[in-house]
């Protein structure tokens, strides 16, 4: 079956969106198409859940939201989208809908994003490399009130409650560190380069991988995090 276009924001999956016969309506926001597709088609496999519509941005979620009828029980949303971040659109969402549970589900289990999701109105965070059995049982259970978490990421907020992970909250390596501490005494990416003698390449991929954990997009908001958190 060919996928649908990035051009077409969401489709309606096999199954009717006016019933859901008894199952746990669901929808899926992430902007990877044949991932949205594969969880799709899984979710529609079980006796009590139903993935009614996905959507690829989330903007178009929000602005389908307020007129859908019937609306669904439980958000499945992505963090790293186009237009809109999912931590971004989950207050919208809360606002439009209060009532509905939203489960993160993401690659990325950085401390900050798992704590702004949670703040945010999020019932659950869970990682893609969740079994569809597993994603379908914490449906279940946030559609119950409960509060479904990756056994990874509650192993992070553990080490954070009992303060296990305060030194290194966004598992830089050394050489992250190192780097980072270069960047915050003003050295260029040429500079960090040849003093470590490696190649320009190498100290970019770093660079990059540093603004992710960190969750910036640039060197002035990487330093003023990095001195804000004590990390140089």
């Amino acid at each position: 079956m060919k996928l649908v276009e990035c051009c077409c924001e969401w489709r309606v999956l096999m199954e009717s969106t006016s019933s859901t016969n008894g199952k746990i309506p669901v929808w899926v926001i992430d902007d990877n198409q044949g991932f949205c597709f594969i969880l799709a088609e899984s979710l529609n496999q079980s006796d009590s859940v139903q993935c009614v519509k996905t959507f690829h941005f989330a903007r178009t979620a929000l602005q389908t939201l307020p007129t859908e009828v019937p609306r669904p029980h439980v958000i499945l949303l992505d963090i790293k989208m186009p237009q809109m971040s999912g931590l971004d659109a989950i207050s919208s969402i809360k606002r439009i809908d209060p009532d509905v549970q939203i489960l993160m589900l993401t690659s990325h289990d950085l401390d900050e994003n798992i704590r702004t999701a949670m703040n945010r109105g999020a019932s659950g965070y869970l990682l893609k490399s969740s079994t569809p059995e597993e994603i379908i049982h914490a449906i279940e259970n946030v559609e119950k009130g409960g509060t479904p978490l990756d056994p990874m990421v509650t192993k992070r907020i553990m080490h954070v409650f009992l303060g296990q992970n305060d030194e290194n909250p966004y598992r830089l390596t050394r050489r992250e560190r190192l780097i980072l501490q270069s960047i915050s005494s003003g050295q260029t990416t040429l500079e960090i380069a040849t003093s470590l003698k490696l190649s320009l390449y190498t100290i970019e991929t770093h660079v990059k991988n540093i603004y992710q954990k960190l969750n910036v997009h640039s060197r002035q908001a990487l330093v003023t995090k990095a001195n804000k958190e004590r990390l140089i």
